[in-house]
């Protein structure tokens, strides 16, 4: 039983591993998820634009009018490092590539992570066979069963000339963070795109800000 779980988890984790990040744009202000690809099928859930989700990207159907998208059950992805997600098709008319997007340059957004070296600071750790597998409870982002390298002390984002109050539980579960990332806007929301990584334990992140405060948080693993 537990050879079964675990090859349906590395399944799971293989179909995000393969996919990319999209936002949706619509002028209706949302669009259809279906449980089959075609517009016939039963809505199982609804997207509204710039809500991030992963999709998978397959060169050789790129003639086909629906797309397999993975949607996050949390907005914040606060659970664990297994991708929590529901599946369902929308139409490739309504889909928005993030690196379709215009990256963003201009001087009323910025974002930025202020490191520090990992301290364990009497966390509490669990393992498995010896591995990391929590700290504290959460997720241990950006490794591969080893203690981090580098930890986040503090998520500094403006917009406008306004400081945005980002909880530390939010970003308390990601390590080996860098200053290199992508930026976005569409609409009234800001996106931040990045991998990060100690070099074995890759992952993505996805930011979406607007001047009301965080929107969403998606982070997903590689394999």
């Amino acid at each position: 039983m537990k050879n079964l779980i675990l090859l349906v988890v590395l399944f799971l984790m293989n179909a995000v591993a393969s996919a990319q990040v999209a936002i949706i744009q619509d002028k209706d202000g949302y669009t259809n998820v279906r449980e089959k690809p075609n517009g016939q099928s039963n809505i199982i859930h609804r997207i509204n634009n710039n809500e991030a989700f992963w999709y998978i990207n397959d060169e050789r159907k790129s003639d086909e009018e629906w797309v397999l998208v993975y949607i996050p059950k949390n907005p914040y992805s606060l659970g664990s490092t297994q991708s929590d997600y529901i599946e369902g098709y929308i139409h490739t008319s309504r889909l928005k590539p993030l690196e379709k997007l215009q990256p963003y340059k201009g001087e009323d957004f910025s974002f930025k992570y202020l490191l520090e070296p990992f301290a364990l600071n009497n966390r509490i750790v669990d393992r498995y066979n010896g591995a990391v597998t929590a700290i504290a409870g959460r997720p241990v982002w950006g490794t591969d069963g080893d203690f981090p390298k580098t930890q986040v002390k503090d998520l500094l984002v403006t917009i406008e000339g306004n400081k945005l109050d980002i909880s530390k539980a939010f970003y308390c579960d990601l390590f080996e963070c860098t200053n290199t990332f992508n930026v976005y806007k569409s609409g009234d929301c800001y996106v931040v795109y990045q991998w990060n990584s100690d070099g074995a334990g890759a992952y993505q992140v996805v930011w979406v800000f607007t001047k009301n405060g965080l929107k969403q948080r998606l982070v997903g693993s590689m394999i």
